[in-house]
């Protein structure tokens, strides 16, 4: 990875095109997607935050003085081989395996933040050695949970997740 200069608490380093080869070899084997939505992309990595970004801008044919913040939240490494997408990340997937669909019920329960049991999803071709499965409502893809003892856990942060009490 390539450091890009930057100022204060920001400070990301640039995907060579190996890191960024690995990256969507997993995604390709985890989901079964050919991902060439993201060929013309750029990753980048916060080691701060530990969270990968993607943009249409290189970063080094720019002349600028200060970056605060770059592209789009695309997802998290968990570990060396648990990548989980984030919300918009999930968006560049058109899963053909290991992925759950949900009904309109389960999803105001989702977007709450609570945990779906297996038994209340419609399960499409799930590998137990993918860490993380994409959740799609009416054929959109809304996220990522993870299987623990037949229970999908929810990784919507916080200060995302809707109050259906208060909205409707």
């Amino acid at each position: 990875m390539k450091q890009i200069k930057t100022e204060g608490r920001f400070q990301i380093t640039k995907f060579d095109s190996k890191q960024k080869e690995q990256l969507m070899k997993k995604l390709r084997c985890y989901y079964g997607d050919d991902l060439e939505k993201l060929k013309n992309f750029y990753f980048y990595f916060n080691p701060r935050t530990e969270k990968i970004f993607v943009s249409k801008i290189d970063l080094e044919k720019i002349s600028i003085n200060k970056i605060t913040g770059i592209g789009l939240y695309f997802g998290t490494f968990h570990s060396n081989d648990r990548f989980r997408l984030s919300i918009e990340g999930s968006k560049f997937v058109i899963p053909k395996k290991n992925f759950i669909e949900i009904d309109f019920e389960k999803l105001k329960s989702y977007l709450t933040g609570e945990n779906l049991f297996q038994e209340e999803v419609k399960i499409e071709n799930l590998e137990k050695n993918c860490p993380f499965y994409i959740v799609k409502y009416k054929n959109e893809n809304i996220g990522c949970v993870s299987l623990k003892e037949n229970i999908f856990l929810n990784y919507i942060p916080k200060s995302r997740r809707l109050d259906f009490n208060k909205l409707f």
